[in-house]
């Protein structure tokens, strides 16, 4: 595995910072190692059960990441976090776009070179999901 750091500094969109990532570095079989730092205003999609619709919740208060962990790859993401609000109490969902870095958000991101992530369509959860494939060199550009 190689593993690779990264600071974000305030203003910045999580998601949309680690989609970046995740093509700068032409990351295929990405995962979150380490995610920690604090969000100014945060958007979690809410769990669900199939076929309901979605539900976002907006928190516009400074909020302490607690744990990020998911997969990355040129498909998506797929990310999970947990936050701490002043009182202690924890909220956590899937990581919506919106999540603003507070004073920063330090991350650790593993890449796996046996394997590529992709999503592809599961007719039982009527989501992309995760599939695994081996990695071959041919289609390995960083290989060659």
């Amino acid at each position: 595995m190689h593993a690779l750091a990264f600071r974000l500094t305030p203003g910045t969109d999580l998601k949309a910072e680690l989609e970046r990532l995740t093509a700068a570095h032409g990351l295929r079989a990405g995962c979150i190692l380490s995610g920690v730092g604090s969000l100014s205003r945060a958007r979690l999609r809410a769990p669900g059960a199939i076929g309901e619709a979605e539900v976002v919740m907006t928190f516009a208060e400074p909020m302490e990441i607690v744990s990020l962990t998911g997969t990355l790859c040129p498909d998506g993401p797929h990310i999970h976090i947990s936050l701490a609000r002043r009182d202690g109490a924890c909220v956590g969902g899937h990581l919506a776009h919106g999540c603003i870095v507070n004073t920063t958000a330090e991350l650790v991101i593993g890449d796996l070179p046996q394997v590529e992530f992709r999503r592809t369509p599961d007719p039982a959860t009527g989501y992309n999901e995760l599939t695994v494939l081996p990695r071959s060199s041919e289609s390995d550009p960083s290989a060659r």
